[in-house]
């Protein structure tokens, strides 16, 4: 509110036409869940490769390899198998070409100690390039008119969940795989191993672990949930096609929420409703009260300042 008055908008105004924007009414809410699943499989992926302390910034080209695998699957493959399976087979092509995009840089870190912050960041700019030429080229819709694909088949797409929204059932897979992903990381052995990893590598190798299988596996799999989270842009919120840039920042997005959660599973979803709503209702906002839509990014990048100094001054005060 106080930069909203600093810019010479009446700041209540542009609030409520914010809430308005993200809550008001059932359509409002149902736009805010939708850009939450995105938020929060990124966000997740950057909690699962950071426990092994490997920084993935590679979540756009994740999501976008993600977007073109359930794009072909279910234009070119979806209606030559059986139709339970056609949007399943799908989002699992979308999680394999995810984690295997992820697997490049985990691997060139384990091989050649290329450092993944480089490389991830790096193939990013591959995947956008490799969008852009197939829907200009081989995947471009039949009249060359347009630059996207043609639709996905109708049987290959999440279901609406309301009607007249852009909310799919796909929706549900947030709060499973926020349960999911605290359970493997707090119960499991491959849990164990992961923040062993993260927490002493040198400890872990002398205990006997693979520390290295141990991060290319973390940094997969952390790919593979952003390649869902492309899956749900194509099949679920988005219009059923291809298109360039079609990850709208979602993948950069998704880790502020994580950094918001403190890297804490459970903490995303409602650091993600937070994102989400910025998101939802920055475009009310800008046309009732006039207030640049652009402001939400100043907002996201001072709660990051904010939980950063907060996380360092209780750190001072537990040495103190």
């Amino acid at each position: 509110m106080l930069i909203i008055a600093l810019a010479g908008a009446d700041s209540v105004e542009a609030i409520n036409a914010l809430i308005a924007g993200s809550f008001g009414g059932t359509i409002a809410i149902a736009r805010t869940l939708t850009f939450l699943l995105p938020l929060t499989l990124v966000a997740l992926g950057w909690i699962v490769a950071f426990s092994s302390r490997r920084i993935n910034v590679g979540f756009e080209g994740q999501i976008l390899m993600g977007g073109v695998a359930a794009a072909w699957a279910g234009i070119y493959l979806a209606p030559h198998i059986p139709f339970p399976l056609q949007l399943p087979f799908a989002v699992l092509i979308a999680v394999v070409a995810g984690g295997l995009y992820a697997a490049i840089a985990a691997l060139l870190w384990a091989w050649r100690g290329v450092n993944e912050i480089i490389s991830t960041l790096m193939l990013n700019f591959i995947a956008t390039g490799i969008v852009a030429w197939l829907v200009a080229g081989p995947m471009q819709e039949p009249t060359h008119q347009f630059p996207n694909s043609p639709p996905v088949v109708p049987s290959a797409l999440w279901p609406h969940l309301l009607p007249n929204s852009t909310l799919t059932w796909d929706v549900l897979l947030a709060p499973i795989l926020v349960a999911f992903t605290w359970f493997v990381m707090n119960r499991t052995a491959a849990g164990f191993l992961l923040r062993l990893t993260g927490s002493n590598e040198r400890a872990a190798r002398f205990a006997g672990v693979s520390t290295r299988l141990v991060t290319v596996m973390s940094l997969a799999a952390s790919g593979a949930l952003a390649g869902l989270a492309g899956s749900s842009l194509i099949l679920g919120a988005g219009t059923g096609k291809l298109a360039a840039q079609f990850s709208a920042g979602f993948g950069f997005d998704g880790i502020v929420v994580a950094l918001v959660a403190r890297n804490n599973p459970l903490a995303v979803l409602p650091a993600a409703v937070l994102f989400a709503a910025l998101r939802s209702g920055s475009g009310l906002m800008e046309a009732r009260a006039g207030v640049s839509s652009q402001l939400v990014f100043i907002t996201q990048g001072l709660v990051i300042l904010l939980v950063a100094g907060s996380a360092f001054l209780f750190e001072q005060m537990a040495l103190d």
